[in-house]
């Protein structure tokens, strides 16, 4: 699931409303809990001043009917009814609230059954009053004497309203510090997890601002060898450090770009100074060929002229093996060419060796134009000659048998000399002609080319080669 990323812009958005709504959640909460204390504290001066308005109503009322009385006037039968019914709707008022203890229920309880019995008794004293009786007093006395009862019934219920009051206000003076002590620790709390979130916000912004400007720093001084800047933030800065990581890779190809090509024309210019030096060597090798090729041939017609014949024919022999080793000496040449130069060898050294040295070619007709590396077969047939046959009183025979089968060579350089031990033998195939010649076997037939050498004490050596038939561009032919 891919990463959503946020902008700089949205993260302080997101940052803000948090702090905001915490703050306003917190002011929320202290307003609440503080209407509501406000509500109940209201509720009991609300209910203090009704339990008093209902006391002086009652005692207002009786002085008033009791004065009118007096002076011989019958009070308004109206306006007592009106009296009574704001009596009764205050006690129904206190009776409906939700009482606190069960004192002010029954106090409550015989205030409204004094009410009923004041309103009789003040009744029948209005009543004899107006039939001028003599006991109309008494009836207003008694009337009075309820009034006393339930002015002390009211009493007792204010009594009991403010000692609730008074709980109550100590209850609100503890919520009220409670309130402080919470809004407090809730302020404390949110300034902490405000300023860590405001740190932290500020620190995912400014360190990899920073560790950018110090690799950019680094990079104008030279120093490219930087690790990447790494800011997983999700917003503008990843991809500033994004694009910086890019560029400063970008950087180092380039310069390295340059270096290589700084170094290849070096190369070239060192390469090209070789090849001036050797085209100058070349030139002066060319010359010492000619002059030795110049020697040879006069020693050569001296000896005709001497009549020393065979004086001639080895000058002869060592000139055309001299000829083929220094012209080209990388080329490839066939089959033909290389015996012809083995057989030019094996002439020269019977010259030494008389009739000790006797040698055999078998070679296919088909295999004569085969194309073989210069020097394939002359390295093992001195190797015959000089420690196979030379160490022999009687010397010995040199048999060279190559064929072609398909698109293989078969090559075979067989001597009844001395033959050798296989320490010896291991040594004499790690030697330099023999090492020479299979490196450059390897070089020109890879894994196709094979070479293997027997050897017995006393019966002689048998070399076998074979190679894959090669092309004019020194390809192998496919079979």
């Amino acid at each position: 699931m891919p990463r959503m990323k946020l902008s700089i812009r949205k993260k302080l958005l997101i940052f803000y409303l948090i702090a905001i709504s915490a703050v306003t959640l917190l002011d929320l909460y202290v307003q609440l809990v503080t209407y509501h204390g406000v509500q109940e504290f209201d509720f009991r001066l609300n209910r203090y001043h009704q339990i008093h308005r209902l006391r002086l109503d009652v005692t207002q009322q009786f002085l008033r009917v009791e004065r009118q009385l007096r002076e011989g006037s019958i009070p308004d039968e109206a306006q007592l009814d009106q009296e009574q019914r704001s009596l009764y709707y205050t006690l129904s008022q206190l009776e409906s609230s939700e009482s606190e203890t069960k004192d002010v229920f029954f106090n409550l309880r015989a205030a409204r059954r004094g009410l009923d019995a004041y309103f009789v008794q003040l009744g029948k004293g209005i009543l004899h009053r107006q039939q001028r009786e003599a006991n109309w007093y008494q009836d207003i006395a008694y009337a009075n004497k309820i009034a006393v009862y339930i002015d002390g019934y009211l009493a007792a219920v204010l009594s009991d309203a403010m000692q609730a009051g008074s709980d109550l206000y100590q209850d609100l003076v503890k919520r009220i510090t409670r309130i402080r002590t919470i809004t407090l620790g809730l302020l404390a709390m949110f300034i902490i997890l405000l300023g860590s979130a405001a740190v932290a916000f500020s620190s995912s912004i400014a360190n990899p601002i920073h560790r950018l400007a110090e690799a950019a720093s680094r990079i104008s001084k030279g120093d490219l060898e930087i690790s990447e800047i790494w800011a997983n933030t999700g917003d503008e800065i990843e991809t500033l450090a994004n694009a910086f990581n890019t560029m400063s890779q970008n950087i180092k190809r380039m310069v390295m770009d340059l270096k290589e090509k700084a170094d290849l024309e070096r190369r070239l210019r060192e390469e090209d100074q070789a090849l001036r030096e050797a085209q100058f060597i070349n030139l002066q090798d060319q010359i010492r060929p000619h002059f030795l090729f110049n020697a040879i041939n006069t020693i050569a017609r001296t000896a005709m002229f001497e009549g020393a014949y065979e004086t001639e024919q080895l000058t002869l022999a060592l000139g055309t093996l001299f000829r083929y080793a220094l012209e080209a000496p990388h080329a490839l040449v066939s089959i033909e060419e290389e015996c012809m130069v083995v057989g030019e060898y094996l002439k020269f050294q019977a010259l030494r060796f008389g009739k000790r040295l006797q040698w055999e070619m078998n070679i296919q007709q088909e295999s004569r134009t085969v194309l073989i590396p210069r020097f394939t077969l002359q390295p093992f047939v001195e190797n015959a000659v000089r420690h196979g046959i030379e160490p022999l009183e009687l010397g010995g025979t040199v048999r060279i048998m190559i064929n072609k089968r398909g698109n293989r060579v078969y090559a075979k350089i067989i001597d009844t000399g001395k033959g050798m031990e296989t320490s010896k033998l291991r040594k004499e195939y790690e030697g330099i002609g023999i090492n020479n010649v299979r490196k450059r076997l390897q070089l020109c037939y890879g894994e196709q080319a094979v070479l293997r050498i027997k050897s017995t004490v006393g019966q002689g050596t048998e070399v076998s080669i074979s190679f894959p038939v090669i092309n004019s561009m020194g390809l192998p032919c496919n079979e």
